[in-house]
């Protein structure tokens, strides 16, 4: 099952004389690198040492294609694509001959978007489970 919590959320009418609360996911643990590379030596003919040197030259080439700019489609799962973190500036900066544009990136994101059968799998075989949630008035 899917934990969740009740928690306090944002008014989304700005009104502060009313609270209000969503359910939110909880994690309940992490799924290891370990355990998916024994789950594969457990659900097919490769060995734990193959599914481990398989994953760790997926880790490879997703990072390096990552790095080259491209986006990575596992098909049936969904696609890895980066995204960055910067801040605006006005148009007026553009003309500056100084002004650098990636002066203004912070950083990196990596995001992942599941395809769509997958989606859809989850929807349809999801299961709620509500745990202790934060002290409500």
């Amino acid at each position: 099952a899917i934990n969740y919590q009740v928690r306090k959320c944002k008014n989304p009418k700005g009104d502060a004389s009313k609270q209000y609360y969503a359910g939110k996911f909880v994690k309940t643990s992490d799924y290891t690198f370990d355990e998916l590379a024994q789950d594969i030596d457990g659900s097919t003919t490769i060995t734990e040492a193959d599914a481990v040197a398989v994953l760790k030259a997926i880790k490879k080439f997703v990072t390096k294609a990552l790095l080259a700019g491209r986006r990575v489609v596992l098909t049936d799962l969904g696609a890895l694509q980066i995204s960055l973190r910067g801040k605006c500036y006005p148009q007026e900066a553009l003309s500056d001959e100084e002004f650098s544009p990636a002066s203004m990136i912070k950083g990196i994101n990596v995001g992942f978007r599941p395809e769509a059968a997958l989606l859809k799998n989850l929807r349809a075989n999801y299961k709620l489970q509500r745990i202790a949630s934060e002290a409500m008035p």
